[in-house]
């Protein structure tokens, strides 16, 4: 699965949280029922991006600090 099929399937995530108002109550269900697939899809975009978002920034601090990232040895 490339990045163009996972940002797809993310989009039609938040999408299927929309009809939720349709459901939804006037004292602020219709909210929770709106915001909850969005922060779900959110979720679930960090865990799957989460290992490439935290080695770009320790690369980053790595060049800001001017430390050379170490070559492996074969």
């Amino acid at each position: 699965m490339n990045r163009w099929h996972l940002v797809v399937v993310v989009g039609l995530f938040l999408l299927a949280g929309v009809p939720a108002h349709a459901y939804g109550d006037p004292s602020g269900g219709t909210l929770f029922q709106v915001l909850l697939p969005a922060l779900a899809a959110l979720w679930a975009t960090w865990m799957i991006f989460a290992h490439r978002v935290r080695s770009a920034l320790a690369s980053i601090y790595r060049k800001l600090r001017g430390a050379v990232s170490p070559e492996p040895t074969d």
